[in-house]
């Protein structure tokens, strides 16, 4: 068993004092060696921790580029669908020939997206 002297300032003794009554040790001593035995424990959670978040942030962005390529892609087919509807008001023809051409049109959307 070894003797530690430590040569504090004011500051660091309000510090230690605060310390000792959050952990409810009874001696000095005690919350140093407590402090220093925990620090080790926290480090270690605070790196996985920041690893847990790393990931999460990694998902909420490939999340977020998922949602801009459907809201893009839902554009898209708006934009088509609009298209098709002018065609068919402005030009008379078979119901056949537009709904084919519509639906050539929506493919080549989906594909060019993809």
């Amino acid at each position: 068993m070894g003797t530690l002297t430590i040569h504090t300032t004011e500051e660091q003794d309000q510090i230690i004092e605060q310390a000792q009554k959050l952990l409810a040790e009874s001696a000095i001593s005690k919350t140093l060696l407590r402090c220093t035995t925990e620090y080790q424990s926290l480090l270690s959670t605070l790196g996985s921790t920041r690893t847990e978040l790393m990931a999460a942030n990694d998902r909420v962005t490939e999340l977020e580029n998922i949602i801009f390529s459907y809201q893009h892609s839902q554009n898209a087919l708006m934009s088509v669908t609009r298209e098709c509807t002018n065609k068919t008001q402005k030009q008379p023809s078979s119901k056949n020939s537009v709904g084919r051409q519509n639906l050539e049109q929506i493919k080549a959307v989906f594909r060019a997206n993809s």
